[in-house]
């Protein structure tokens, strides 16, 4: 049985098309490529989606597809929060200028473009996704990193607890220095506990791995 409901249907194959289907089945491989691993709210994310967001936006080289599957899973969560609150898209300036910083990430441009090649990806797929993602980035400052606030008396707790971290700064560098520590570990918690919300409220659906 299919781990999704997937509505039948009917395909008429030419019979020259069959006859070549026949003789030279695709690969496994191919069929593999776009295998469904998620389907999130109705969109499918494939293991090609994934393969594709490591090898393109993965810093981390020992990141694996479970992480990237979750971490589309949340895109796709952020981008219809996003779509809701009517949250401006970005200017062609800032998909250019975020292109061209995932560009040089790789050094010279023969890297980029082989890998490009080899994922038959084009610069318009890559800034489309450029675009999300920096749709999804002003949805997280506009709705969460705007709202997160530290007290005085915070910063003056974590610098009483953690005065030997700070001995070689003035009183006034440290404090800033544990207001950008403590903003972003609370940022950090309001953005999981926004994003574990929309989850608990999203129809999703994940494809069991497939045996070794």
């Amino acid at each position: 049985m299919l781990p999704f409901n997937i509505m039948r249907f009917r395909l008429r194959i030419p019979i020259g098309v069959f006859i070549l289907l026949v003789l030279f089945p695709i690969p496994a491989t191919a069929i593999m490529a776009d295998r469904i691993l998620a389907v999130v709210n109705h969109e499918v994310i494939s293991l090609s989606d994934v393969q594709n967001y490591r090898e393109i936006f993965e810093e981390k080289r020992d990141a694996d597809d479970a992480a990237a599957l979750n971490a589309l899973i949340d895109q796709k969560l952020l981008l219809a929060e996003a779509g809701k609150l009517e949250i401006s898209p970005p200017s062609e300036d800032e998909i250019a200028g975020a292109y061209k910083k995932l560009r040089l990430r790789f050094g010279r441009p023969e890297t980029f473009g082989l890998l490009k090649t080899r994922l038959a990806l084009t610069d318009d797929e890559i800034k489309g996704w450029i675009k999300q993602q920096l749709l999804i980035h002003k949805l997280i400052e506009q709705r969460i990193h705007f709202f997160v606030f530290v007290t005085p008396e915070e910063i003056e707790a974590y610098y009483q607890e953690h005065l030997g971290e700070f001995k070689n700064q003035t009183p006034e560098a440290a404090r800033k220095a544990i207001q950008d520590i403590r903003t972003a570990e609370k940022a950090q918690l309001k953005q999981k506990n926004y994003v574990d919300r929309l989850r608990a409220k999203a129809d999703i659906r994940i494809n069991p791995p497939l045996p070794e």
